[in-house]
């Protein structure tokens, strides 16, 4: 209660409304939309917490205090608490409950929490408790073999009485409209006597929905549709023992909400039960459907040893222990191999478990039994098997027409919104589980599915959501491997995040993959943890060959491709570049043997990277118009569109680095919430961009920016854009008191690429800021590894900063070398690093007394600047050319007004003039 938690509401407060959501204080429901969602104690606990303090940080730890007081939980139960709370208030609020990463929760309306008094309560009949049919809601509603906890029978009959009554009211109202498919409900009758439900009317149960699911006519509808969507017709399913029956079993179908149809029913002896279940499941159908003809789909075709073993097959289906089913659909396709639905299924297990050969093997098999049968019961097997075969763009057109054809099939829109995320389509996959969340047991697939395409979209606080909502759910239901799915995308979107890694969830992962027969997936969970330990050049990671070799086995290129991906990524951390390299080519070559498009383009993201590292700019050009020629979308496009835009600043092409930065922010923009909020990316990128045009205003907008994305390694490329900002704007305490923590950021990077980049950018700061002995410091301890590593931009950003430092400390030999050895590594075309050597190259020839050459020199390196329309680099080379009286092209107007435009009051390279540190001979020359 409330006043247990020290809440309380005025005692005339009937209701509270939020926009659209009324909470009722009395019966303690959420309504919206006309539905109340009743909650239970600790949930409305939790909604009333939030209430009252609105938009503050609610810690974990403090929730359990005042919710769970004195009790020890697991952080499960808050976390299906909050899941209750979102699923309660709807897809358009349950945003309003933020889980703030690593702390707790904040719940943030965006309208006025307003007190009703003294309205009418909802009445207690009206409430529908969601999470109370979850098990009764899931289309797969028979129960495991041999018992289970024995639900009231009044139950079933209410809720058959719920389903008639609702059939008759839509009868009426459909009148003479054109035909809409015929919803029917399967219902099984409890046994009597608390008996449980006896194994032929399971298997009559089974048998008979996927061959009403797979009819465009008939539209199977759940227990839970009772009371919003309805059925027309609702089928009372019941076999009777003999022992009921004087020796005689008893299999009978009743129909409800339509008075035409009769009663169906067999007697037969024990031996004749899965002939008589196929007949009444043929009768029915045609009771059903009258304008197809029964006689041609299939023949339940196995004995009553097989039927049994079937049915324990479908109880551990419905569990989603895959590895069990896999085992009883194998024993029964061993023995009737030309039964196909066996056949189907075993197919579909295998998949799960991500054993893609044995499920196109079982698919073959069950070929020449599909071809035999109504096209409507092929079409969703073709599509399964072009999706095995990774032909995800045809699958995705299979499913499309299936779903087309199958009003509310949720399984069919899973799949096909897997099969367009797996083409690359992204945004369409995204479209496709928009909305409510289905009720049942398709909730958690649903969530899954979200939190799968959140990640490809590059959205990881969307897809941490997502993947929290569906493992409270899975637990709820008991199924690991649903579980340990949503686990490590859980583990992948807090490191998206900039979390930590934790090595629980990924042990978590592996248990659950493991007791549902799954060994790939605890493989894969088992490397994962290990490739987030801490890398060492020398080691490989634990259980990479083992995985490799099962994936191999398995057919399952998807895996092997993203363990080497993965591997290749840690090689890469720990600063082993050739053996990254090595893992990056392997992973490239099983995408391209397999033809797996989706996995390639995956890969193509990080080779793109090492393309731009490399400063192979040929390679970046060709990669990129491969890449955008096939349209991406989503994360992919992202990622595109910042490599374009890189490539586009280290040409000087601002304009067009700016327009691949749009481009790149559109392609995960989400058209309800605004953009998404890894995109602050983009706001570190504009910076430079726009200091370099010598935008400073837009430049501090976009250090913001960059800093809202909360994630720590963008934290402190804010930090470093913020302090080029003050140095051009000649606030040179500003910039000092951003770097001085740097050194220990530096230290404390266990990425060795991440401390590599950070280092040159951090470098030049220092020595422009005047702290040459820092700046040198910090390059020193890095270059021994960075050299031989084949990343030429981070050599060549090094060298140029160290040749700076060399020339301003007078030793002009040093800086001639470093120059040289820079200048050797960078393309003709890389304006940005050529024009700081090209300055170098200045400024050396007039400390060696050659006035001429260096001011030719600048003067070619000012023209450049205005045609890159680069006011930084123009600035710059005004501070230079500003020594010298008989620099006319560069009147002391312009750059009056390139200042005043700009604020880039302290843009200058006079700094690297030796006499600034007491050296003279530049200053000389400069006379």
């Amino acid at each position: 209660m409330t006043e247990r938690i020290g809440l309380s509401w005025p005692a005339e407060a009937q209701k509270i409304v939020l926009g659209g959501i009324e909470v009722d204080l009395r019966y303690r429901v959420v309504r919206r939309m006309g539905v109340a969602h009743e909650l239970n104690p600790r949930t409305f606990d939790l909604l009333s917490l939030f209430l009252h303090e609105p938009r503050v940080l609610h810690t974990r730890e403090a929730i359990f205090a005042k919710i769970w007081p004195g009790v020890i939980v697991e952080d499960a139960s808050l976390t299906t608490c909050v899941w209750m709370l979102r699923r309660a208030f709807g897809n358009d609020a349950k945003q309003w409950i933020r889980t703030v990463s690593k702390q707790g929760y904040v719940f943030d309306p965006p309208c006025e929490i307003r007190l009703v008094e003294g309205d009418a309560a909802i009445a207690p009949a009206e409430i529908v408790d969601p999470l109370a049919l979850l098990d009764a809601a899931d289309g797969t509603d028979e129960p495991a073999f041999p018992a289970r906890p024995r639900v009231q029978r009044w139950a079933k009959v209410a809720a058959l009485a719920a389903l008639v009554a609702c059939a008759t009211s839509v009868t009426v109202l459909r009148g003479g409209a054109s035909r809409a498919p015929t919803r029917v409900a399967l219902v099984l009758a409890d046994g009597a006597g608390g008996e449980p439900v006896q194994w032929p009317a399971v298997l009559l149960r089974a048998w008979l929905d996927w061959q009403v699911r797979s009819l465009p006519d008939l539209l199977a509808a759940d227990a839970s549709d009772a009371c919003d969507a309805c059925a027309d017709v609702a089928v009372l399913l019941e076999v009777e023992t003999p022992a009921r029956r004087d020796g005689e079993w008893r299999v009978t179908a009743r129909f409800r909400g339509d008075a035409r149809r009769g009663d169906i029913e067999q007697r037969c002896s024990e031996g004749q039960l899965v002939s008589a279940i196929d007949a009444v499941g043929r009768t029915a159908l045609h009771e059903l459907e009258p304008s197809i003809d029964a006689a041609a789909f299939p023949a339940l075709s196995i004995d009553a040893a097989s039927a049994r073993e079937l049915v324990d097959g479908l109880a551990h289906e419905r569990r989603h222990r895959w590895g069990d089913a896999v085992r009883a659909y194998a024993a029964i396709a061993e023995r009737d191999a030309d039964f196909g639905w066996v056949q189907l299924r075993l197919a579909a297990s295998l998949a799960e478990i991500g054993q893609r050969s044995g499920a196109e093997r079982a698919l073959e098999r069950a070929l020449p039994w599909l071809d035999a049968l109504p096209p409507a019961l092929q079409q969703p097997a073709r599509a399964q098997q072009a999706f095995l075969h990774q032909d995800y763009a045809v699958a995705a057109a299979a499913f499309a027409r299936l779903q087309s054809a199958y009003a509310r099939n949720v399984p069919v829109r899973l799949d096909e919104a897997d099969s367009l995320r797996r083409a690359g389509r992204i945004q369409e996959a995204a479209a496709r589980i928009e909305g409510e969340l289905p009720a049942g047991a398709w909730g958690v697939r649903w969530l899954i599915r979200q939190a799968e395409i959140a990640s490809s979209n590059r959205d990881p606080q969307q897809a941490a959501t997502a993947a929290e909502d569906a493992i409270a759910l899975a637990e709820h239901r008991d199924w690991p491997h649903d579980r340990a799915q949503a686990t490590l995308l859980l583990a992948d979107a807090r490191l998206a995040q900039g979390d930590a890694p934790d090595p629980a969830l990924y042990e978590r992962a592996a248990t659950d993959y493991e007791r549902s027969g799954d060994r790939l997936g605890a493989l894969s969970a088992r490397l994962q943890a290990d490739l987030q330990a801490t890398a060492t050049a020398a080691r490989e990671p634990a259980h990479l060959d083992e995985l490799l070799s099962e994936a191999r086995l398995a057919g399952n290129t998807d895996v092997e491709i993203d363990a080497l991906r993965r591997t290749a990524l840690f090689h890469d951390r720990a600063g082993d570049i050739a053996r990254a390299r090595e893992r990056f080519a392997q992973a490239a070559a099983v995408a391209d043997t397999a033809g797996n498009a989706y996995e390639r383009r995956k890969l193509d993201l990080n080779l793109l990277q090492e393309d731009a590292l490399r400063l192979d700019f040929a390679m970046l050009d060709h990669r990129l118009a491969a890449l955008r020629a096939e349209a991406p979308q989503g994360g992919i496009a992202f990622g595109v569109g910042l490599q374009a835009a890189r490539l586009a600043y280290l040409r000087g092409d601002f304009d067009g680095a700016l327009a691949r930065l749009t481009e790149a922010e559109a392609a995960v923009r989400d058209g309800d919430r605004g953009r998404a909020p890894h995109v602050s990316t983009i706001g570190c990128m504009r910076v430079a961009v726009h200091m370099m045009q010598g935008r400073s205003a837009d430049a501090r907008d976009d250090v913001r920016d960059c800093r809202s994305s909360g994630v720590p390694v963008l934290d402190h490329f804010a930090d470093i854009a913020e302090a080029e900002l003050a140095i051009h704007t000649g606030d040179l305490a500003q910039a000092r008191r951003l770097l001085a923590p740097m050194r220990e950021t530096l230290r404390a990077q266990a990425n060795e690429v991440d401390r590599w980049n950070l280092t040159i950018e951090i470098a030049p700061l220092l020595a422009r800021a005047g702290e040459l002995d820092v700046a040198r410091a910090v390059l020193d301890e890095v270059l021994p590894e960075i050299e031989g590593s084949g990343y030429r931009l981070i050599e060549a950003d090094a060298r140029a900063t160290r040749a700076e430092i060399a020339l301003a400390d007078g030793r002009l030999d040093d800086a001639a070398r470093e120059a040289a050895l820079g200048g050797a590594l960078v393309p003709a075309d890389d304006w940005y690093e050529m024009r700081r050597l090209r300055t170098v190259r200045a400024l050396l020839a007039q400390a060696r007394g050659e006035p001429e050459a260096a001011a030719q020199m600048l003067r070619a390196l000012h023209a450049d600047a205005r045609r890159h329309e680069d006011v930084l680099a123009e600035l710059l080379a005004h501070s230079l050319m500003s020594t010298r009286a008989s620099f006319d092209d560069c009147p002391e107007a312009r750059r009056a007004h390139l200042v005043a435009q700009s604020g880039l009051r302290g843009a200058s390279d006079l700094w690297m003039n030796p006499a600034a540190h007491g050296h003279g001979a530049l200053a000389k020359a400069a006379q």
